[in-house]
């Protein structure tokens, strides 16, 4: 299969009880993780991630599948279509 590069916005709701298991599993996946940069949003209390990765479409979904089950996370993933030139043009 094809490697493609996708968009992860990760969005952790319950800090206290979902940050950890979802730092741990950014970390079980790292080698496909292109970039990763946390917001912490204290005023609302909640914390978010967002992603650059590289795997398949089955591997993405199995990632995101996993990642949405931890209690308070919401996960949404996008995949980019990316030409030869570098124009880009997302689903």
């Amino acid at each position: 299969m094809e490697l493609k590069r996708h968009i992860v916005t990760i969005v952790v709701h319950d800090i206290d009880k979902a940050f950890q298991p979802v730092s741990d599993f950014l970390h079980l996946n790292a080698e496909s993780i292109l970039l990763r940069v946390g917001y912490p949003m204290r005023d609302w209390g909640v914390s978010v991630i967002f992603l650059v990765m590289e795997l398949t479409t089955p591997q993405m979904g199995a990632f995101s599948g996993k990642l949405g089950m931890i209690p308070g996370v919401n996960v949404r993933t996008q995949t980019l279509k990316i030409d030869k030139q570098g124009d880009t043009d997302e689903d």
